[in-house]
């Protein structure tokens, strides 16, 4: 039985801090899923949104991840260092 799958990274945009500007111009997708209300910004500073599984949520200084499928994902600072480049995975391969 399979619980998890792996899903390749596309694009990673990371959340300001309250108070503090984004370090880059979030992406089209993002905006994009922002206006149709599949994400809403939470108390957090954060994003929310509905999955099949229940509701999901980040925080302010937290990475939003879209996937190769167009999902969306989110992972704190210290889970997304431990992402390696599709580059590094190929060249261990």
């Amino acid at each position: 039985m399979q619980l998890f799958t792996r899903n390749i990274l596309v694009q990673a945009f990371k959340l300001p801090l309250w108070g503090q500007v984004a370090d880059e111009v979030p992406p089209a997708w993002l905006v994009r899923r922002l206006q149709s209300g599949e994400l809403a910004i939470n108390r957090l500073g954060g994003l929310t949104m509905n999955t099949q599984w229940g509701v999901q949520s980040c925080a302010a200084g937290d990475f939003v991840l879209l996937t190769e499928d167009d999902q969306i994902q989110f992972a704190t600072p210290d889970e997304f260092e431990k992402l390696e480049p599709v580059e590094q995975l190929q060249q261990a391969a």
